[in-house]
């Protein structure tokens, strides 16, 4: 995609000013500054255009940020021809009418939470909420909605959806669902994966196998639609672009848009931060280093056209995973 070539034109920009020595003035020197100046000009357009570039204030009211990203999102949905999407997707939305309060499920972004909450408020017991499947227990209350009706409820609810940085989440997916081999049916995958990519070999599977994994399926099916709900993007399970949100909250800041969230709908006490996901053994920028190390260059540039959307959608930046030396083709 443009934004992903106009990233790798920086980088390559960046790279051959390195070490480079002042040379002496002269008409073919001053021509050659002036092209590069347009140049660079057209580049920060084209950056701000598309919502690479975000202003932060220090200080700034907690209020206008969260407002901010609704502007930011909308203002994005209108250059992208609304994410490429028609018709909002209803399958991962749940509405609870008791409390006024509409979520959309962005997987490996505080859904365990989010599920609890939900299911606690249906009346199931602790037991029935900690061994039953979370989504199948969830819709058996708070029913699928069609398109019409779910846009209604979006008028007269409060309506919001948890982002988390694309790449953070997709560590979160491989750690959780292939690495941890708690799931039986994610298990299976993992194997299925490793064996794809090792025919004959025994070992377990690596994240530049998972990588390599969604690149090809993405391209099998030339299409992102088709990806485990755990590392699809959010643009696809929430189409956010058709949707109406009255908050946007970042489980990087979490706790702070949290208290938001509860000041508007009035559900103090009713909400519990629970985290029912076990907790990592690597901190999570190791965790960055260590796997992104593993891909080559090549496969970062095809990862990165994948998750673009949800980085210019939620105003994410990859420029520290590109960073990162890659390994060896």
């Amino acid at each position: 995609m443009i934004i992903a070539n106009i990233r790798r034109l920086m980088r390559k920009s960046s790279k051959l000013c390195d070490g480079v020595q002042p040379a002496r003035l002269n008409i073919s020197n001053v021509q050659g500054v002036v092209t590069a100046c347009i140049g660079v000009l057209v580049l920060l357009t084209l950056c701000v255009k598309f919502g690479l570039f975000s202003v932060r204030v220090l200080n700034q009211p907690v209020e206008e940020i969260l407002e901010q990203r609704i502007k930011h999102l909308e203002t994005t949905c209108r250059n992208l021809n609304n994410g490429g999407h028609k018709v909002i997707q209803p399958a991962f939305y749940l509405h609870s009418k008791n409390h006024s309060l509409l979520y959309c499920l962005v997987f490996k972004a505080g859904t365990s939470s989010w599920f609890y909450n939900f299911n606690s408020w249906a009346g199931y017991t602790e037991y029935e909420i900690m061994h039953v499947d979370n989504l199948l227990l969830a819709r058996q209350f708070y029913p699928k909605q069609n398109r019409v009706s779910l846009m209604n409820s979006m008028n007269h609810s409060f309506s919001f959806i948890i982002v988390r940085h694309p790449f953070e989440r997709l560590i979160s997916a491989f750690e959780d669902r292939l690495v941890s081999m708690r799931n039986p049916y994610y298990s299976r995958i993992s194997r299925s994966i490793y064996k794809r990519y090792h025919p004959g070999g025994s070992g377990a599977i690596s994240f530049r196998d998972f990588v390599q994994y969604i690149i090809d399926d993405v391209a099998y099916n030339n299409s992102t639609l088709t990806l485990d709900i755990h590392w699809c993007p959010i643009n696809n399970l929430c189409t956010p672009c058709l949707a109406r949100y009255d908050l946007i909250i970042k489980l990087e800041t979490y706790a702070r848009d949290m208290e938001v969230l509860i000041k508007h709908t009035g559900l103090q006490g009713k909400i519990k931060p629970v985290h029912i996901n076990h907790a990592r053994k690597e901190a999570t920028e190791s965790l960055i280093q260590k796997y992104f190390s593993q891909i080559t260059d090549k496969q970062m540039d095809a990862l990165y056209s994948i998750y673009e959307i949800d980085f210019m959608l939620f105003g994410y930046s990859a420029e520290k995973y590109f960073q990162i030396p890659k390994a060896p083709n």
